[in-house]
């Protein structure tokens, strides 16, 4: 396997030494944040406070208020007031706490409730929190591909992450994916320089971050098994077994105290064990009723699932106790129609991978369109067909990204995994192009490894034709 040191990658054949690398770096990163910025500013500025981007803001200011994670209702929809008293538009403006809750692991509304403590508490300003880490994403896409094929495919790499919908689009919609995708690019920085020289070290690093990326979602815990298990059998081939089990096992321990606070917390205060959040079971049922096995929302996810359910009482029972209640009923419902849920599994699959009732960048989205379902989570109709477009031309290199780096003996391990957890989840839960996002780390580092490889041929070109001339 091929070892690249920190110190090769200071310089290439393009002379692209370390301070040229950062300077343009930089530029790049400066116009992925102008993309972002009139995005937000244009299309997304009066947006409505709903759905998760209603949880994550109101945690967020609860937490900076002292009242730790609750969970949030819009007061509209509260015992005594008209749900016609105002317009729906502006329904998540006020908003009163159910209770203490757990509906989202910690770190991204505990990132947005520092802002909130400084006084920058409203919609707007969570909006600009959370394109900034966006904005940092660019950045780290530049030193993972800088990592994996040196200066010129970090750069390519970070300019793809600026220009990209499917990174910037879910920056001023106040979800996870942006902390979720800047999390992933650390974790793969991370995996390769534990992979080039894999000391005890780099290894507990990895264990880190892995711990911290499941602090931003749950199923991102999965990265440090994925990582791990080839790279004890493959990297550490020839190295004894203790030593390929310490390395194994600090990684988990290390990965297991980041985020033991959480679980602890969570075991003191509720009545049922889960591991990161209590909405898993809610989650698994909305993706599992005749309206997602049949019909236009085949293999996504639809909220007659939990409406036709009757779960405990709140004021009897904590949140735990209802999500035990929504799992089973999920569980339930996919063993009592396993023959129908390969035709589910793959449509969610094709869901999540654009390839199943995609839509197209052109026209009108119709029902039953993936791109319409992306519309329906945030976003405006155009940044959703450029997306698509997008990702459909990106694709194609991406494939070729990985061969490339499969002939050169460059491992594709930290890349690779990504695609292979969301795929996952999908056909466990639903397709949502959502739960994708991390994804789109591999796609755009790999696609990165073919234009410079696309770059080097045309130089050698020009270089032959040049010698033939002379």
């Amino acid at each position: 396997m091929t070892k690249i040191t920190d110190n090769q990658l200071d310089i290439d054949h393009n002379g692209l030494d370390r301070r040229k690398f950062f300077i343009w770096l930089t530029v790049i990163t400066l116009i992925g944040l102008g993309v972002r910025l009139a995005y937000m500013f244009v299309v997304k500025w009066d947006q409505p406070i709903w759905g998760d981007a209603f949880t994550y803001h109101w945690t967020a200011n609860g937490i900076a208020d002292g009242m730790g994670w609750q969970s949030w209702l819009p007061k509209v929809l509260t015992k005594g007031e008209s749900v016609f008293s105002s317009p729906e538009s502006t329904w998540g403006n006020f908003a009163v706490s159910k209770g203490v809750a757990a509906e989202n692991p910690p770190l991204f509304p505990f990132y947005l409730s520092i802002f909130s403590f400084f006084g920058l508490r409203s919609f707007h300003w969570h909006m600009l929190a959370t394109t900034g880490l966006g904005v940092a994403s660019v950045f780290m896409m530049g030193l993972v591909g800088r990592k994996i094929g040196g200066p010129r495919v970090g750069l390519i790499a970070a300019g793809i992450a600026a220009a990209y919908a499917n990174f910037w689009v879910y920056d001023p919609l106040v979800i996870s994916e942006p902390m979720g995708i800047l999390a992933g690019t650390v974790v793969v920085l991370l995996a390769y320089r534990a992979w080039d020289e894999p000391t005890l070290k780099r290894v507990v690093a990895l264990g880190a971050a892995c711990g911290v990326a499941a602090l931003v979602r749950s199923e991102f815990a999965l990265l440090l098994v994925f990582l791990m298990i080839p790279f004890v059998i493959s990297r550490l081939k020839g190295r004894s077994i203790k030593e390929r089990a310490t390395m194994f096992f600090s990684a988990g321990i290390v990965a297991l105290l980041v985020i033991s606070p959480w679980l602890i917390r969570n075991a003191v205060i509720f009545e049922k064990p889960f591991f990161m959040t209590h909405d898993a079971g809610l989650s698994l049922q909305s993706g599992n009723c005749d309206a997602t096995y049949y019909g236009d929302n085949l293999g996504w996810w639809s909220p007659e699932c939990p409406n036709s359910g009757n779960p405990p009482s709140l004021a009897t029972n904590d949140f735990s106790v209802r999500d035990v209640y929504w799992g089973q009923r999920g569980r339930a419902y996919m063993l009592d129609h396993l023959d129908r849920f390969p035709v589910v599994a793959l449509a969610r699959l094709g869901r999540m991978w654009e390839i199943y009732r995609p839509g197209s960048p052109w026209g009108n989205p119709s029902k039953g369109q993936k791109i319409a379902f992306d519309i329906t989570e945030g976003r405006s109709e155009k940044a959703a067909q450029l997306a698509l477009l997008q990702y459909w031309l990106l694709v194609p290199f991406s494939v070729a990204g990985f061969i490339l780096l499969w002939k050169r003996k460059r491992t594709i391990v930290p890349l690779i995994v990504l695609p292979m957890l969301v795929s996952l989840i999908a056909v466990y839960t639903f397709g949502n192009t959502r739960y994708r996002s991390i994804a789109e780390i591999a796609i755009a580092a790999s696609a990165a490894v073919t234009f410079d490889a696309i770059l080097r041929w045309r130089q050698v070109r020009r270089s032959d034709s040049v010698v033939l001339k002379n």
